[in-house]
């Protein structure tokens, strides 16, 4: 039996680069706030507002592309990953096992933002233990976005060359 596309709920060709475009752009401001808020840290600066603020923003952007980045993933996954004989789990094993890591990584950095949006409003009051636990968490938070945003982006050229 076929099926079109929209049985199965993927997004018609143009409205696919919108979206994909829209998660870049979102994904781009992520990263940006992201790194704003590493370097605070890295750097010492973190007394003051700007560390709450900038931990905020990545609370907004981060999530907001990781929203949009499910909306598309049924698209990517149906006419990317699993086309038959052409998708990329026949031509490019090695990008499909990237991306599953990037979902992971991901994933673990959205449980984190909670930790990191309250350690970085009170780091003032936290304990030697928890500062150390907080800059930690940045550190491995940063490394997981840049690491979504450049797979995300190799398996976007794989697919579009």
């Amino acid at each position: 039996m076929i099926c079109s596309l929209a049985d199965v709920g993927i997004f018609p060709t143009t409205a696919s680069r919108v979206i994909l475009i829209f998660h870049l752009m979102i994904a781009v401001f992520a990263l940006g706030t992201v790194t704003h808020h590493w370097w605070r840290v890295v750097r010492g600066r973190t007394a003051g507002p700007l560390l709450g603020k900038y931990a905020v923003w990545a609370a907004v952007a981060y999530p907001l592309s990781w929203v949009v980045g499910v909306i598309i993933y049924p698209t990517y996954n149906v006419l990317l990953r699993k086309a038959p004989n052409v998708g990329l789990q026949f031509t490019s094993k090695w990008a499909v096992g990237l991306f599953e890591w990037k979902e992971h990584f991901g994933t673990l950095a959205v449980v984190m933002l909670p930790l990191l949006v309250a350690s970085a409003f009170r780091f003032d009051a936290l304990s030697r233990a928890e500062r150390a636990t907080y800059k930690v968490a940045t550190w491995l938070f940063t490394l997981f976005v840049y690491y979504a945003f450049v797979v995300g982006g190799l398996v976007t050229a794989v697919k579009s060359f």
